[in-house]
Parts: structure tokens; C-alpha cells; sequence
């Protein structure tokens, strides 16, 4: 077995590297790095001492025991509690965005995570970027495989993103990629990567964001994958995926179509089209992944939308829900809560009769990212800084409410 190459204290692994396990601690520098700030201390939030104590200490239990999260269930305030259960019974498996600092490093966070979700999703660490590829040659699974594995040790399921992508490239992409080699290039890295996590990964986001205004009658995004290798570059990234994990449900992720927009219906239009000529070509699409982007100031396309998730579904794909936030920009500071869970509420209302998956964008709201730019904080999670349900939170477990499968 060729062994990795130490670079700063992280795994590289070569790209014919066989699979292999890689402790937390080689990536614990550099995800310290990247944590998105300090914690907020409790003596800011009179009252949040003894849950988020309590959380921390279940965070620990979680984290060095390989217990089902259920177990902690009694344990734990009722925070979540009505959530996960209302997922169950609407039928939906419930997820979250995190990463490998969160869920190994944030015990308040972990154990919130993992009694309340049935799966979670990785945002930074799998992306075909320069944290997994930092050189063409080389693989960095360290966090990847940290998170995955954390997945594991409490009965989660795992979803991948992202595969293909147009941003967040390695920085060697643009120097590096040719017509000539790209074929090459994209093949091996969705190889190496589903057969590292063969078996262990529910679903995978394959292409995502693959449509945009680029004038070309497809509706197709040109660069850089089209200019590359063609609209094909999407077929050929779905049949290497099927190849190196059959058992993965294979998405085709997209963002910005579900407001009544002339925009979003012409993205719309383009991506029904390209699904359908993926299916009728036997191109092994699983499902479609609306992300779900919401913008607080913009309307909803119920009727537009909702004849679009009819049409999906008709072309045999399941759809999921896959990065689902709502934006502030255009709501008054004293609104941003209150429009966040009606615009939530609505979507949901909408999407819940057809899809099989919802994910979360994040955990929380936190105080200390940067604000959207009008000077309002961010306040559109299920969950406030000291993970307190927000009105976001009540308006999604009614609308699951409404929405029962299982009793």
C-alpha cells in the first residue's frame, strides 16, 4: 500500500491510493482555521447555561461512544424533539449541513445533530477544491474522512457534495485542465472519491448548478465543464459515479427555480429539459435536488412550481430538498424572523407531497457571521445561537405536520 505524504501535519494521499483510515487530529490545525468564529458566551443569554451544558456533556458521550442517538433522546431538552419526529411521520428523512470541525470539535452542536437528524450532509470537505485536491496528483481525505466516519459511530446516514461543480475549483484547475486531459481529470476524481466512501454514502451530489444564462439554447452553463468536454461532461460524470458506487443515490443539484421569477421559470424550463433528455437517454440520474435558496423578499411560483415537481416526478426521478435557508435581503430587521418562517412554511407546503429528503443549509444562527449587507444579523436557522427553536423552527414542524404519511 503506498503510504500519504505528510504536508503540514495532513493526510495527502496519492491519487491510486487504496482506502484507509485517517484519525480527526490530522486536519485539526487547519479546521480550527476555518471554524466561522468564537463561541458566544452564555453569560450574553441569561438562561442558556444548563441546556447548553447539558448539550456539551451529551456531545461528549456522543462523540466516544458509538451509541444510537435515539438512546439520548430522553436525555435531552425537548428542543428537536418535535422536529425529528415530525420528519418520521411525514415521511421525510431529515438532514443538515456540517463538517468535520462541527461535529468533532462542537459538542453543543454534535449532540444537537445527532438526536435530531437522520442524516447530515458535508459542505466544505468533499468538493472538488483545493482542500480535497490540493495538488492535480494528490487526494487530502483527512476531513472527509473524519465526518464520514462520525456519520458512522452515530447511525447516520451521509450525503456527498459535490462532484462537479463550475466554483470553488482547486486553484491548479484553471492552469492545469486542458481539452485534452479534462476527460481524464473529471473521471479520476469522482473514481477515487465514491470508491473511497463505496457503501458508507446515501446520496451524492454529482452536477450541481449545471444550469445558467449563458445564451445557449440548452441553457446549459459554459464554463468551465462545457467548454471542456461538452454538455456530455454531465452524462459522462453520472455513469463514472453509477460505476464506482452503484448503491448512491446520483443527484443532479440545482439552485434559484423556485420563485416566480422570469429567471427562475427560464432555469426551470432548462433544467425539466435537460432531466428529461438524461432519463430518456438512460443516463443513471436517482434524483433532483432543489436547493431550496429562498429569498425572503420575493415571491413563491406554487403553480409554476408545483407543475414542475409533477413533471419530476412523472420522469421517475425521486426529488430531495437539498440546502434549504432563506435570505434577508429586502426584509426589515424586525420582520426577518417572521418572514423567514412564512416563507419557509409556504415552500415546504409546496414540496412536502413530493419529496423523500429536506436538508438544512445549517445548524443555528450565528451571531457572528457577517451580516447579508443591509445590517441585519442572520436569523433564518430552526435554531438560535443557544439553540433555542426559532419561529423557523415552529413553522416547519407545523407544516410537516401537515403533511402525514406514518402515523
Amino acid at each position: 500500500m503506498t503510504r500519504g505524504l505528510a504536508l503540514g501535519g495532513h493526510s495527502i494521499v496519492p491519487v491510486r491510493k487504496s482506502r484507509g483510515d485517517v484519525s480527526a487530529q490530522d486536519c485539526i490545525a487547519r479546521s480550527y482555521a476555518l471554524k466561522m468564529g468564537p463561541e458566544q458566551s452564555s453569560a450574553n443569554h441569561p438562561g442558556a447555561f444548563t441546556r447548553r451544558m447539558l448539550l456539551r456533556s451529551l456531545g461528549g458521550m456522543l462523540t466516544s461512544a458509538a451509541s444510537p442517538a435515539a438512546n439520548m433522546l430522553a436525555a435531552l431538552p425537548p428542543v428537536g424533539r418535535e422536529l425529528s419526529q415530525a420528519a418520521r411521520q411525514a415521511g421525510i428523512l431529515l438532514s443538515v449541513f456540517t463538517g468535520m470541525h462541527q461535529v468533532r470539535f462542537e459538542p453543543d452542536s454534535s449532540a444537537l445533530i445527532a438526536a435530531t437528524f437522520g442524516m447530515i450532509a458535508d459542505g466544505n470537505d468533499l468538493k472538488f477544491s483545493s482542500r480535497l485536491r490540493p495538488t492535480p496528483e494528490t487526494f487530502d481525505f483527512s476531513c472527509g474522512d473524519s465526518v464520514v466516519s462520525w456519520a458512522d459511530e452515530h447511525h447516520l446516514r451521509f450525503r456527498g457534495h459535490c462532484l462537479v461543480w463550475w466554483n470553488a475549483l482547486p486553484r491548479w484547475f484553471g492552469s492545469y485542465v486542458t481539452v485534452a486531459n479534462a476527460r481524464e481529470v473529471l473521471t479520476t476524481h469522482i473514481t477515487t472519491v465514491l470508491k473511497r466512501y463505496r457503501g458508507r454514502v446515501y446520496s451524492w451530489d454529482v452536477v450541481n448548478e449545471p444550469i445558467y444564462h449563458d445564451n445557449r439554447p440548452d441553457g446549459l452553463r459554459k464554463r468551465p465543464w462545457v467548454e471542456l468536454l461538452g454538455p456530455e461532461y454531465i452524462d459522462l460524470a453520472f455513469w463514472t459515479a453509477a460505476a464506482a458506487d452503484p448503491k448512491a443515490r446520483l443527484v443532479l443539484n440545482e439552485c434559484y427555480i423556485e420563485h416566480n421569477t422570469p429567471a427562475e421559470i427560464t432555469r426551470r424550463q432548462s433544467l425539466l429539459a435537460l432531466a428529461t433528455r438524461l432519463k430518456k437517454a438512460g443516463v443513471p440520474v436517482s434524483a433532483l435536488g432543489i436547493q431550496g435558496h429562498l429569498r425572503g423578499s420575493t415571491p413563491l411560483d406554487r403553480l409554476g412550481l408545483t407543475k414542475f415537481l409533477e413533471e419530476i416526478r412523472s420522469l421517475g426521478l425521486e426529488i430531495m430538498v437539498t440546502e434549504l435557508d432563506v435570505d434577508e435581503i429586502g426584509v426589515p430587521g424586525p420582520q426577518i424572523a417572521a418572514a423567514a418562517a412564512s416563507k419557509l412554511s409556504e415552500f415546504l407546503d409546496i414540496v412536502c407531497p413530493y419529496v423523500s429528503a429536506i436538508t438544512l443549509e445549517a445548524l443555528r444562527n450565528e451571531p457572528y457571521v457577517a451580516s447579508n449587507g443591509n445590517g441585519n444579523p442572520h436569523a433564518q436557522n430552526l435554531f438560535d445561537e443557544d439553540y433555542r427553536p426559532t419561529p423557523a423552527y415552529e413553522s416547519v414542524v407545523q407544516v410537516l405536520g401537515k403533511h402525514v404519511r406514518y402515523a
